[in-house]
């Protein structure tokens, strides 16, 4: 599995990334991002435990803060690119 990651902004503790996928694969983000030492918050498999345990105390988030703000897929059946947007 491939996965490029680009640090758009780090403030001293928390990141936001910018991940492209060449080849996928299950929890590849998830895996990619805590080899790169920027794991996903909330993530109670592959994230770090006493952050996550602070943000579900704290915040009641009871699961992985992951947002795609693009996604890019062929269709399985017709292979039409598709392009998905968050605005």
């Amino acid at each position: 599995a491939l996965s490029h990651i680009h640090t758009i902004h780090y403030d001293g503790k928390l990141s936001v990334v910018q991940v492209k996928i060449a080849t996928g694969r299950t929890h590849q983000i998830r895996v990619h991002l805590q080899d790169h030492g920027t794991p996903v918050y909330g993530d109670d498999v592959y994230g770090l435990s006493d952050w996550n345990k602070a943000l579900s105390s704290r915040k009641g988030i009871l699961r992985p803060l992951l947002h795609a703000q693009r996604l890019e897929i062929d269709h399985p059946v017709t292979g039409e690119n598709m392009v998905f947007e968050a605005k």
